[in-house]
């Protein structure tokens, strides 16, 4: 990551990002399956899970100098999409590129991936 993106205040998740290690992971898991990981992991990282709301398909939390939030959708059977959107308010602060590879890390040893991005897993 570059300077330039290291000073980004926010950084979220998609399906078409440029940057392959920002790019929406699916999993054969279900919703409520995916909450119980994203809590796990953000426990692991000194995380506190400030609102989950199964119906919208959200899990708010805060880390050390950030704020998130993923959004977890069944999109189709047996895929569930997470996307994630970390915020901070300085320039400088926690790596929120890191913080996105290590919930998807995690959460990749944890539930079976099905697609990165638009990129099937077999």
């Amino acid at each position: 990551m570059g300077f330039k993106e290291r000073l980004q205040k926010q950084l979220e998740t998609s399906d078409t990002h440029k940057n392959e290690k920002l790019r929406t992971h699916y999993y054969a898991a279900t919703p409520e399956m995916l909450f119980t990981g994203l809590e796990t992991v953000v426990a692991k990282q000194h995380g506190t899970v400030k609102r989950i709301d199964v119906e919208r398909g959200e899990l708010s939390f805060q880390g050390t100098g950030l704020d998130g939030l993923a959004t977890v959708i069944m999109v189709g059977s047996g895929r569930t999409a997470v996307d994630l959107f970390l915020h901070r308010e300085g320039l400088l602060g926690p790596d929120l590129e890191q913080w996105i590879e290590t919930i998807y890390r995690e959460l990749d040893a944890t539930y079976r991936l099905k697609m990165i991005g638009t990129k099937e897993f077999t």
